[in-house]
């Protein structure tokens, strides 16, 4: 290991990093050229997170893929979502990620590299909001009240603030990021026999009834561990 890895190695274990056995030794070299000091710390959050998601008896065979020149390529672009994470929980939905890349014997590493490209395009409260279309209908209530601040959309009326109109504007680019990306679709309004469709006064397209999961949406629910039911809603 040259000098500037184990300058790195010890920058994670002053980070905070911890006793992390089985991952940290192999991505020393992988992140030795990647990721500015100042950013270490979460680097060594990852790491740590990844590491208690890995049980014992899947060890070796982590420690083998990690190895595979297809691993550490996918390594390298979590690390680098890393040092530009914001919060704990987008370091949990890196680390979820990466570990079932690791692990799952099922998709190829073009499908998890993909996934993570569309992690990166989400913020946390996209994250969010794709959740909530996953909660059982028995659950659906308290996870709303318990992220209500992010899930529910600002009413708009006549003589609204400036504020609430932005505030309602933002949260519309939300949806509309998911739609675009193919993680939720769109479900339209059946008119009745010989009525036109209704169209939405602001968008001049027909109006949308509902949202619905994709399967990608799914797919990319179960790969960060944050799916509730783990299926497609139809």
């Amino acid at each position: 290991m040259d000098t500037k890895t184990s300058d790195v190695m010890v920058s994670l274990g002053k980070a905070g990093a911890g006793f992390i056995p089985v991952v940290g030794p192999i991505v020393g070299e992988i992140i030795g050229n990647l990721i500015p000091n100042q950013r270490i710390d979460r680097i060594a959050s990852l790491l740590k997170t990844l590491e208690s998601k890995i049980d014992d008896d899947e060890k070796t065979k982590v420690e083998k893929r990690m190895l595979d020149e297809k691993s550490v390529d996918l390594m390298e672009d979590g690390f680098l979502q890393a040092t530009r994470a914001l919060s704990e929980e987008r370091i949990a939905y890196i680390a979820s990620l990466l570990k079932n890349s690791l692990t799952d014997e099922d998709l190829e590493h073009i499908a998890y590299k993909k996934l993570l490209s569309l992690l990166d395009e989400l913020n946390d409260s996209e994250v969010l909001i794709l959740k909530s279309y996953s909660v059982s209908l028995a659950d659906r209530d308290k996870f709303r009240q318990k992220h209500q601040g992010v899930l529910a959309s600002p009413p708009a009326y006549l003589g609204a603030t400036q504020e609430l109109v932005d505030k309602r504007a933002i949260h519309e680019t939300h949806k509309a990021q998911l739609v675009r990306l193919g993680l939720l679709k769109i479900r339209f309004k059946k008119p009745k026999r010989g009525e036109p469709p209704e169209f939405d006064e602001q968008t001049g397209m027909i109006k949308a009834q509902a949202h619905n999961l994709t399967p990608l949406g799914a797919l990319l629910l179960r790969s960060i561990d944050s799916d509730e039911n783990a299926t497609e809603k139809t």
